[in-house]
């Protein structure tokens, strides 16, 4: 294809659609993320175009192909991954700085959407929190051109229509599919190949000999440009995090990208084509893939060394950065690497062993944990309690195993002991695992977690949460009817502890940071579930939850306790801890003092209807309340901060070391063998 700055105009408005969005730097941007896809269809035209015309002709070659894929991105990724490396020693959290070492690692293997697909959980860290993040669409257009050529040898094969129908067909069905994914998974509707390649065959299409030889009459041709300029700066100033998206949601944008691709091959004169081509457009095209590259990591380090959410000091910083190192990065990698003249052999080596640099620099990082080691003593602590919570990837069965199905769980205690308690909740269960398993070991008993992050540990109830999506809240429901049909059964279980985030059911969203996560609790049966009548009555719906499931295990004759939720502290989180204290903006007290401490009376006023909740469940003696505020308050606050450091993970989940040292508050619902001495505080 012949160069066509029209071409890289496009490529502008994708990229600064993207920065904008990402640095906030003006208003009109809420859904800027729709560059990405304009992105996709630019590229599906251009590679996926040329990939058909020289199958047809019989001129495509593997080895050129990818030698000039290697060509034109690896280097300046290279260079961008180094950096982000050499940075994040200095400013990153070891668990951080261990996520970047994988990110490095999947990024040489084209497989870091996969990777952060995968990481796509209730606890994954903050997107902002990953410098390298970006890169899951290079992963997506690395494995795209993987398996286009082949799809297009053999379509070529099948007639004069078999490139057509092949395209249309498949990317019908990878439309489809990611609008499934987007009811069922949102993350993997988002992050992989097979519901974004429709994005890119879109483009591919548009570029075929059938589609871009045909011809419209120039009215019809100008209204449908209009259109299309409306499609594609429409979602970019409408849409928002909000918005339902990929699927459906990108048709406008990606259409309209289409469209412009193919009107300006034939309307090169028209006023759109002649505004994408002008000056300022065609250079801010030329230099997008490096802008791409290098403005995500330059915010996040600029977030990070802030500590929370930069002003706008701090997004000129990192918009002039940007476009500064983007510059220096196209002038003297991109074109040098891209226009050199040598044989396919000689960049497949060099490719080889810059990526055998990188997955190697990102192999000792994560294989150091992050290199704690290199952190002084105090700040080494600090960051121990971002990690300090429980992961169950070795320890826990999944939900697809043959002894509880349906239920994610773990089995705690002696080893050789019969099992005889349950502890039931969300992910608050989950924080308090390994100090239960301590006291239970050192007890000689046995038991169960069984835990689900959102899941409000109740029957006959089902959710509806921001946070996770449709697929975790169906497997909430399922699950609470799985521990029905358990507890049904009869077993060695005599006592069930109850665990949850109380506040956040009764309240229904979350608190400081996470303020934004919402979560709706309706009755299972209730025909009115969706009306605004019952989100009014939530408070009421989950303390009639609990009192009914309480009600319903006493009468099974389980001994039942309910745990008091430990006391959020609203803008609390230990990795905000460590960058404020690492960056030098205060010492721990300080930053203590600043946002790890919560009046009391904030914390009762929060927890106001969800401790009546408990007390409804636990009066006539139904169940008997475990107590938690006496261990993090005293009469006037409540404090993220003990003797031993840390003592939260964020603001409302407690880490491991603090659930091992408040451990004896759980013997009474583990055991009976002898009465638990008075737990001291851990302040």
């Amino acid at each position: 294809m012949t160069y066509r700055p029209g071409i890289d105009g496009l490529r502008a408005i994708a990229v600064l659609a993207v920065i904008f969005y990402h640095l906030k730097l003006f208003i009109g941007f809420g859904g800027g993320y729709v560059g990405v896809d304009i992105f996709f269809v630019i590229s599906g035209y251009l590679i996926g175009g040329i990939i058909i015309d020289d199958t047809a002709n019989g001129s495509f070659s593997y080895v050129q192909f990818y030698a000039r894929r290697l060509k034109r991105l690896f280097a300046a990724f290279l260079v961008v991954g180094l950096a982000a490396a050499a940075v994040g020693y200095w400013l990153l959290l070891p668990v951080d700085y261990w996520h970047e070492g994988k990110s490095l690692v999947a990024c040489t293997v084209f497989l870091s959407n996969v990777l952060f697909y995968r990481d796509a959980g209730y606890f994954d860290p903050a997107s902002i929190t990953k410098p390298l993040l970006h890169t899951w669409s290079l992963g997506v257009e690395e494995q795209f051109y993987l398996f286009f050529p082949v799809l297009m040898r053999l379509a070529v094969r099948c007639g004069r229509l078999g490139v057509p129908v092949m395209l249309a067909a498949i990317g019908v069905l990878s439309l489809a599919y990611s609008q499934y994914l987007l009811a069922v998974h949102p993350a993997a509707s988002f992050y992989l190949l097979p519901s974004r390649a429709w994005e890119l065959l879109l483009g591919a299409a548009v570029a075929q000999p059938h589609v871009r030889d045909l011809s419209i009459p120039p009215r019809y041709a100008r209204i449908l440009t209009y259109l299309s300029v409306a499609g594609l700066l429409l979602p970019i100033a409408l849409y928002s995090d909000a918005t339902w998206f990929p699927a459906f949601g990108a048709l406008p944008c990606c259409l309209a990208t289409a469209w412009l691709l193919w009107s300006g091959r034939h309307a090169t004169r028209s006023r759109v084509q002649a505004a994408l081509s002008s000056r300022v457009p065609v250079a801010i095209g030329r230099i997008s893939y490096s802008l791409y590259l290098w403005h995500w990591p330059i915010y996040v380090f600029i977030v990070y060394y802030e500590a929370g959410e930069i002003g706008w000091v701090g997004r000129s910083i990192a918009i002039s950065l940007t476009f500064a190192l983007a510059a220096l990065s196209w002038r003297f990698v991109e074109q040098p690497i891209r226009y050199m003249r040598r044989p396919p052999s000689v960049v497949f080596t060099g490719a080889l062993l810059g990526s055998l640099v990188l997955a190697g620099v990102g192999y000792a990082i994560w294989r150091s944990g992050g290199a704690p080691d290199r952190l002084a003593p105090q700040t080494r602590g600090i960051a121990y309690a971002a990690g300090d919570f429980f992961q169950t990837a070795d320890r826990c069965w999944s939900e697809d195993n043959a002894v509880l199905p349906g239920i994610n769980y773990c089995r705690i205690g002696a080893a050789n002991a019969a099992e005889q308690f349950l502890i039931w909740g969300d992910s608050h269960a989950r924080a308090i695992l390994e100090g239960v398993d301590q006291a239970a070991k050192e007890q000689g008993v046995a038991g169960t977690l069984i835990f689900a992050g959102g899941c409000m540990p109740a029957f006959d109830l089902r959710k509806v949460e921001s946070a996770t999506g449709p697929r975790s809240d169906n497997a909430c429901a399922a699950q609470n009817i799985a521990v029905k049909a358990l507890l049904s059964r009869r077993s060695t279980i005599k006592k069930i502890l109850l665990v949850g985030r109380w506040a956040y059911y009764s309240e229904g969203q979350g608190v400081g940071i996470d303020a934004q996560n919402l979560i709706r609790i309706t009755r299972a049966t209730d025909p009115a579930a969706d009306s605004a009548t019952a989100t009014t009555q939530q408070a009421a719906i989950v303390a009639q939850a609990l009192a009914d499931t309480v009600r319903w295990l006493r009468a099974h004759d389980y001994e039942v306790y309910l745990l008091e939720d430990m006391p959020e502290i609203p803008d609390f989180s230990s990795r905000r801890l460590f960058q404020t204290v690492r960056a030098g903006h205060a010492d721990a007290e300080e930053a203590i003092a600043r946002f790890g401490k919560v009046a009391r009376a904030d914390v009762e006023r929060r927890q106001r209807r969800s401790n009546e909740a408990l007390a409804k469940a636990a009066a006539d003696n139904a169940a008997t309340i475990v107590r938690t505020h006496q261990l993090v308050c005293n009469a006037e606050s409540c404090s993220a901060w003990s003797a031993y450091g840390p003592a939260y993970f964020d603001n409302n989940h407690i880490t491991g070391s603090t659930s091992r040292r408040i451990r004896e508050i759980f013997l009474p619902a583990i055991t009976v063998e002898r009465a638990p001495r008075p737990a001291p505080a851990i302040n």
